[in-house]
């Protein structure tokens, strides 16, 4: 009986070792799903915004990309870099907002695998 453990051992190690890289392999893959979402819906939130400011129709959010197109060309360097610095803070905080808002689901993706009784059984 004791040699039959012992002969098990070195599967029981691989069955194990390979079972918990399928678990971080699993939780990784959620892991870049969950920030492809947020980044999505941080680079949509401005959009919506310019959606909004033009009165929700299309003719007017390109007549409103189209002003502001106009003066970022027209403006000096040193502001350009302003309206750029603005531009990557909002979005910055609007990735931070959703993650915060979408925090519970992050809790269960991190410790869905965690959680899952990993015992292999040996025949």
């Amino acid at each position: 009986m004791i040699a039959a453990v012992c002969a098990s051992l070195p599967r029981l190690r691989v069955n194990h070792i390979r079972t918990l890289g399928q678990g971080v392999l699993a939780t990784v893959l959620r892991l870049i799903g969950w920030l492809v979402v947020n980044a999505l819906v941080s680079l949509g939130a401005p959009l919506v915004l310019a959606f909004t400011i033009a009165g929700f129709s299309v003719n007017g959010t390109m007549h409103q990309l189209g002003n502001l197109a106009g003066r970022y060309l027209a403006a000096g360097p040193e502001r350009q870099g302003q309206f750029d610095v603005i531009l990557v803070w909002i979005t910055l905080g609007c990735f931070a907002g959703v993650g915060f808002f979408r925090r519970h689901s992050l809790k269960r993706l991190i410790f869905q695998e965690s959680g899952r009784d990993r015992w292999v059984q040996v025949d």
